[in-house]
């Protein structure tokens, strides 16, 4: 397992004892998906956290007309978990699958929370991870309204360059909220 990814990610935020590092990596596992293999499936519960070394995963939902709709992209030294479904003791309403072979360290949610509360570099580190997140949330809620469609695909190429590399093109116009035939006018623009 290549924990030193996660730990120095840990660490560039506060950085960790040597008991700390040991005990959290005490609660990690490694854990490899195959394309296509899924890692939350809706209705079914998920309370662990996932730190990605290599790969990618999709997350995606179904609409109530039956469209699979892309909610997110998670990639290399991405964070995924499923954390209003942990927190509201809910099952997820969404799917997240491998789009290609992944690896992953993974830990629980509770686990997590107990180095959190033993240690305050977690709650810490929780605190930073927590803020990032809820930025990414809050950014990509507020660009369907306050950015254009080529806006919100500049800054998707922006912060991932190699997605088309990787995505199929009906999921990323799915995450743009584009349809395919859009997305496929913007790309010709570039």
């Amino acid at each position: 397992m290549q924990a030193s990814a996660i730990i120095q990610l840990f660490c560039n935020i506060s950085p960790l004892t040597e008991r700390e590092t040991e005990e959290f990596l005490q609660v990690t596992k490694g854990e490899k998906l195959s394309e296509k293999q899924f890692w939350m499936k809706e209705n079914k519960s998920n309370k662990k956290i996932a730190f990605l070394l290599n790969g990618y995963l999709r997350k995606y939902y179904i609409d109530k007309n039956g469209n699979d709709i892309t909610d997110y992209f998670y990639f290399q030294s991405d964070f995924c978990s499923d954390l209003p479904s942990i927190l509201s003791n809910q099952k997820p309403d969404s799917y997240v699958v491998a789009m290609e072979d992944t690896s992953l360290i993974t830990f629980s949610y509770a686990d997590f929370n107990k180095l959190r509360i033993k240690h305050p570099n977690f709650e810490h580190i929780y605190s930073k991870l927590l803020e990032q997140a809820f930025l990414r949330f809050y950014f990509r809620t507020t660009s369907f309204t306050r950015l254009s469609s080529k806006e919100r695909y500049d800054e998707l190429l922006r912060l991932h360059p190699t997605i088309f590399q990787k995505a199929k093109q009906y999921h990323i116009a799915s995450y743009l909220g584009i349809s395919h035939q859009h997305l496929s006018r913007l790309r010709g623009s570039k």
